[in-house]
């Protein structure tokens, strides 16, 4: 019984809240004579005014000029040989195709597992492209190899490429 006296009182509250609401009786007590009112001799007419000049020197002075293509060109090694070139997308035959996959220390010797062109096979210190293995490019040579920093340095066309895994 509580229930339903509770639920009635909820309904005749919210019925009473819409039917005040949507009243058409609406009126506003709202006293607008205390607000200041514009001048009129604050009003300015912008389109009369000349449009302002300013001095464009000031600013070109505070302005970096670019460094030369040379300087630029000699700071990166890898990568594109011409930063500054459109259509410039090949990578060199080394930097494609060959991929690091692992390397084998011995007691004598520094080995290199490696992936060229589809052919797999290890590399050591000695080796060099198209004279003692296939799995460099032609005229490709090993400088050196860590086994612990597990890094590689071949020289292919008087540039050293440093390959780590």
């Amino acid at each position: 019984m509580n229930k339903r006296i509770y639920r009635n009182l909820i309904y005749l509250s919210f019925s009473s809240i819409l039917l005040f609401g949507c009243s058409q009786n609406n009126n506003m007590d709202i006293d607008l004579s205390n607000l200041p009112k514009p001048k009129l001799n604050q009003i300015i007419d912008l389109t009369e005014e000349e449009p302002v000049k300013e001095d464009n020197q000031t600013y070109i002075k505070d302005l970096v000029p670019f460094e030369p293509k040379e300087r630029l060109l000699s700071k990166y090694k890898f990568g594109k040989k011409d930063p500054f070139s459109e259509n410039e997308n090949e990578l060199n035959k080394l930097g494609s195709d060959f991929k690091l996959k692992g390397f084998l220390e011995t007691d004598t010797k520094k080995y290199v597992i490696v992936d060229y062109l589809g052919n797999n096979g290890s590399i050591s210190e000695d080796s060099i492209g198209g004279l003692n293995t296939e799995l460099l490019p032609n005229g490709a040579k090993v400088i050196f190899i860590d086994a612990e920093e597990m890094k590689l340095k071949i020289k292919y066309e008087n540039e050293d490429y440093i390959f780590e895994l």
